[in-house]
């Protein structure tokens, strides 16, 4: 296997997260109290654990015992993934419905700037009940990421049926969450699931080269710029401008006026690029914050919003993530957990910072391990962990994204699980797609 197609994913996650640490050290944003020494150190062990895990992980050898007969690969594979096609179009079409019948539906990016901004007026985190729609909902993120997942990766031997759903879901989610809702985050996750799967699929089959490099980096260029663009009409639609930034941002974050990028772009296009600077670096100044406070267990119930939820109202217990290191930060700083705090801050609330670094080294090495099965296998569980995982590694500087939200919980835990059951069996699957029979017999 070739070391640099091997090791590929390690050195983009460890180049991006030090890019992260770079934008907040010397960005165009200046944070009161940040410790930048302290948050290389950190972010050193972090890398050097993900580094030997990965390593580990993509060297050794994968498991391949069966729990059923390899022979009947297509098959569980093709029930996986239509039953979970039928039902996330079912549930997308029920959302595309209800947001039309209640005027949830915009096009154009600055109704849906405005669209974000009142949904979150007077709004109270915790309160309130949970509806059996919100719960549907929320279990439904699960089958509509396997849905979009070994869709994109099979789709040139899906039917025609199939294919039509698959555009559909994307289409549908585009127009409720990003149009509609003016939220950033579902477009993001569509542009890094399709760029972990074709990176995958042509990695796999030997078919990636500098020129696939180049078109997937337009993608995502072209991505980043409409979700700037959302950016921008959001701080617009509350009359925000580059010229008064400071009068608009936290005590603890100061705009450096007459940053390179403003002269060289002008203040219109520097404006949404300062704000994205923000979402890069902001997370590790809340890193250097955390690190400053002591450490209170908070039972592994604190570095997730929802599990906090869930045994508050469930089993009655402290609303542990109250204790977590984003909230105590805020008390004692005023940059409190709305705000960017990595993934590793969260984290730590139950595993302690050095916990949060050894465990790095299980993270690399499950991705690790993913990735090789994708190389030699083509394995379909594995692409979802690496997908998955992806999401992840792309929102750790902004937040513990995998276990925050229900629908996020639910597709994270339910992702590992059938990881964990099924993907050995496919570590012997057939690497030829049409095998999968996903095409009617004629």
């Amino acid at each position: 296997m070739n070391s640099r197609l091997r090791m590929g994913p390690m050195f983009a996650i460890v180049g991006y997260l030090f890019f992260g640490v770079c934008i907040a050290t010397f960005g165009p944003l200046e944070y009161k109290g940040y410790e930048a020494v302290s948050v290389f150190a950190f972010m050193l062990f972090v890398a050097i654990f993900f580094i030997v895990g990965f390593t580990l992980g993509s060297r050794t050898k994968a498991p391949a015992h069966a729990i059923w007969k390899k022979k009947q690969n297509p098959a569980v594979l093709a029930f996986v993934f239509r039953v979970s096609l039928f039902t996330s179009s079912l549930l997308m079409t029920y959302e595309l419905l209800s947001a039309a019948l209640s005027g949830g539906l915009h096009f154009s990016l600055a109704s849906s700037a405005y669209a974000y901004i009142n949904s979150y007026t007077d709004y109270v985190r915790n309160s309130g009940n949970y509806s059996l729609n919100f719960i549907i909902t929320s279990l439904g993120a699960f089958p509509l990421f396997i849905a979009q997942v070994l869709g994109i990766f099979y789709y040139r031997t899906l039917d025609r049926p199939s294919r039509i759903a698959l555009i559909y879901l994307f289409v549908v989610t585009v127009l409720v969450d990003t149009l509609g809702g003016g939220k950033q985050k579902q477009f993001g996750d569509i542009i890094i699931y399709v760029v972990s799967v074709v990176l995958a699929k042509r990695a796999a089959t030997g078919s990636l080269s500098l020129a696939k490099l180049v078109k997937v980096g337009f993608f995502v260029l072209a991505g980043m710029y409409v979700m700037l663009a959302l950016l921008a009409f959001r701080y617009q639609a509350i009359g925000v401008n580059l010229s008064d930034l400071n009068n608009h941002l936290h005590p603890l974050i100061h705009y450096n006026k007459g940053y390179w990028m403003e002269n060289v772009l002008g203040g219109a296009l520097a404006f949404p690029l300062v704000m994205f600077s923000g979402y890069l670096g902001q997370g590790y100044f809340g890193l250097s914050l955390s690190l400053e406070q002591p450490f209170i267990w908070t039972h592994f119930a604190g570095s997730s919003y929802s599990v906090s939820v869930i045994v508050n109202r469930l089993f009655g217990a402290e609303f542990w993530v109250k204790e977590s290191y984003p909230y105590r930060v805020g008390s004692a700083t005023g940059w409190d957990e709305s705000k960017w705090h990595t993934v590793f801050s969260w984290l730590a609330s139950d595993l302690t910072f050095p916990g949060v670094v050894v465990f790095m080294g299980v993270v690399g090495f499950i991705y690790g391990r993913a990735w090789r099965e994708i190389l030699l296998f083509q394995n379909p569980f594995s692409v979802m962990i690496f997908a998955m995982m992806n999401i992840g590694w792309a929102y750790a500087p902004a937040n513990n994204q995998l276990m925050h939200s229900p629908g996020a919980l639910t597709t994270t835990l339910g992702t590992l699980l059938i990881y964990f059951l099924f993907h050995a069996n496919f570590n012997a699957a057939p690497t030829n797609l049409k095998a999968l029979n996903f095409r009617p017999r004629r």
